[in-house]
């Protein structure tokens, strides 16, 4: 044993009591701790819990059997292995004693190198069992790393194929919604990647950019199929699909990290955004990435009121809104995507 083992000696024989601790202070690698009467020794106990304690059982009250009833009933020391010291070599104190929990019982007189192997005894039992506890406990937690590593899987695959089927839901009403959805997937994890991102948190953004649109749902055809630009009322009304959107996935267990998205998507850099005019980079970075990557694809597509912007157009356009509608630095990297050479806002 490489570490201090802390004992503690209770006995009302101070002459043997001192003899006892020198003993197996030099017996071993041995803290020990002394008490001549039993309610100091249960004191001490308490305060500093021992790693094995040796009692005489005669002794004024609390006897021995008073010491280890009071020991047994306390959680802090129940399991403090106890060696009882006595004259009393009866066959019924030796059983009475066990049965409240002794694990040894050497009678008077007794042979020091006899005390200090059965304390060694003691201690190598009490090690191993500790041991075979801590395999037992070590095999416990990795199966149940195993069980929670299985159920992500299950919940990871089970959301995939949730968000799948919303994403097809929402085609049957508006399929260029869909398809804007899925361009915007592919160009939000390359995003990511640029900027480092651990595959958890881009695999979070992946789902909240397939059901970013989600809430539109919610909002009425005559507005969602429109052909031709939309009146401020009705503008109002479509501004509601981020709200709607989280309402709709909040239930689901979507990552806060796909529900930041689909919330916030639609706020600016400067604050004039919607639904909570958040600034800068109080809006949820999943956003910010994807707020410069919806504009993009939106821009370079056609839509029913207007034909698709050109390249170089919205390439301009997104270096004019950088600090305004977009985070700098995210169409900075996005750029170095689509456009390396001319990446630059110089």
């Amino acid at each position: 044993m490489s570490d201090t083992t802390h004992l503690l000696i209770i006995d009302d024989d101070k002459a043997l009591l001192l003899g006892l601790a020198e003993t197996l202070k030099r017996a071993g690698n041995y803290q020990v701790a002394t008490a001549d009467n039993g309610e100091l020794g249960i004191k001490l106990a308490r305060e500093n819990p021992p790693q094995l304690i040796v009692c005489d059982l005669m002794m004024p009250p609390p006897d021995g059997w008073a010491v280890l009833k009071a020991l047994s009933e306390d959680s802090l020391t129940a399991s403090i292995p106890f060696i009882f010291l006595t004259a009393r070599a009866g066959e019924y104190d030796k059983i009475k004693g066990m049965n409240l929990g002794a694990d040894d019982y050497i009678t008077k007189p007794f042979s020091k190198d006899e005390l200090i192997a059965r304390i060694h005894a003691i201690l190598r039992r009490q090690e191993k069992a500790q041991t075979a506890e801590r395999v037992k406990n070590q095999e416990q937690f990795d199966a149940l790393g195993r069980k929670v590593h299985q159920l992500n899987q299950k919940f990871s695959a089970d959301l995939d194929g949730l968000a799948e089927a919303m994403a097809q839901m929402l085609a049957l009403r508006d399929n260029e919604t869909e398809e804007h959805a899925r361009r915007v997937v592919k160009l939000s994890i390359e995003l990511g990647r640029r900027l480092g991102l651990d595959q958890s948190i881009i695999h979070h953004i992946q789902l909240g950019a397939l059901l970013h649109d989600i809430g539109k749902v919610g909002i009425p055809d005559s507005i969602l199929l429109k052909n031709g630009e939309l009146t401020p009322n009705e503008r109002k009304i479509m501004n509601q699909h981020p709200a709607i959107g989280k309402k709709i996935l909040q239930p689901l267990g979507l990552p806060p990290t796909a529900l930041s998205l689909v919330h916030y998507h639609h706020e600016h850099w400067d604050g004039s955004g919607y639904p909570d005019r958040l600034t800068g980079e109080s809006i949820p970075l999943p956003a910010r990435i994807f707020a410069v990557v919806d504009v993009w694809d939106a821009l370079t597509s056609d839509r029913p009121y207007r034909k698709a912007w050109s390249r170089e157009r919205t390439i301009a356009y997104l270096k004019e809104q950088a600090g305004r509608q977009f985070d700098p630095a995210l169409v900075d990297v996005f750029l170095r995507i689509i456009h390396p050479q001319k990446a630059s806002f110089e």
